[in-house]
């Protein structure tokens, strides 16, 4: 049965893509261009479960079953892509960067009387430090994983398929590996966390018994861990150090709570935009194919300039 969703919800994405005009929700669709799955972009996406929303009568919870079952599609289709057989494009995943958690969780009846809001949930650097500070075992892997997401804005799944030829310790620096969906760059971290990488990988990380692993994060059981480990123990941490809060609940009853993993991805671009570094600079180390997709943390820095008006402009105290 949720396979048989989870088609349903990527057809009717598609039908959206390739037959403008077709649904009663998209009002200015004859207006739209064309697209197929392939050239879909994070916009697109946005903007089409916006209209379901505003005009097509559905639930909150409904749209974002709507958006993970898009972003499992294409999570898959990355996957098989790598059998040549397939004859996949190579394509970005739309959902990867969409954040809806700022979203209004709307009810049947009510959607058109209420405005839906698009935020971005991040943390401030001491609410990075208290996190990292309250990770579960094991502590100083799971601290240095915490801290890396943070300084480099690396996606999850970037951290899982980081491997050890990867790192450059004298420059600080960590290759991403290009795949289906993202392309090649490279990140950087602060020398605060050269005692952390240092013991993990000459100590710690020695003792596992995966050792020989390529990757630079095994585990006890595994030669890589796993994008959603690194979801829980972010989401215990949370728990534990008390910065986690809910921002919605869906129809089924499903709590997303504020500090997830991406979470720390938005907090590094936050922090580097108040910092004052240019949204082109942001936009390559994020990794991000449209600079419209960096360009909203810029809210953040005008944020700061108003404060700092405010604070030691003319007739201030």
């Amino acid at each position: 049965g949720t396979a048989n969703r989870y088609t349903q919800d990527v057809r009717d994405w598609a039908d959206w893509l390739e037959n403008p005009g077709t649904k009663d929700y998209d009002p200015n669709s004859r207006n739209r261009d064309t697209k197929s799955l392939w050239d879909a972009t994070t916009h697109d996406l946005r903007k089409y479960l916006r209209q379901m929303l505003n005009n097509g009568g559905y639930a909150g919870g409904t749209v974002s079953m709507r958006e993970s079952s898009v972003s499992m599609f294409y999570q898959e289709a990355a996957r098989m892509a790598e059998d040549p057989a397939l004859s996949i494009p190579e394509t970005e995943n739309p959902a990867e960067d969409l954040d809806l958690s700022g979203w209004t969780a709307l009810k049947n009846g009510t959607k058109k009387e209420q405005k839906l809001k698009e935020g971005v949930q991040y943390l401030e650097p001491d609410e990075i430090d208290v996190l990292a500070e309250n990770v579960p075992n094991p502590r100083l892997r799971n601290e240095l994983i915490v801290r890396l997401l943070y300084h480099t804005g690396l996606r999850r799944t970037e951290l899982t398929e980081t491997r050890l030829e990867d790192i450059d310790t004298d420059e600080r620096a960590i290759k991403v590996r290009a795949n289906k969906t993202h392309q090649n760059r490279t990140v950087y971290y602060q020398s605060e966390l050269d005692t952390l990488l240092n013991r993990w990988l000459n100590v710690n990380r020695k003792s596992l018994a995966t050792a020989g692993s390529d990757y630079l994060f095994p585990t006890t059981h595994s030669e890589q861990i796993d994008p959603n480990r690194i979801t829980r123990l972010v989401k215990e941490a949370a728990e534990r150090a008390g910065l986690q809060s809910t921002v919605h609940t869906d129809a089924a009853g499903n709590v997303r709570g504020k500090v997830t993993a991406h979470v720390l991805r938005h907090s590094f671009a936050v922090q580097s935009i108040k910092n004052g570094m240019d949204t082109r600079r942001l936009q390559k180390l994020m990794g991000h194919s449209k600079i419209e997709t960096t360009e909203r943390y810029l809210q953040f820095a005008n944020n700061d300039l108003r404060e700092a008006a405010r604070l030691y402009g003319p007739g201030s105290e």
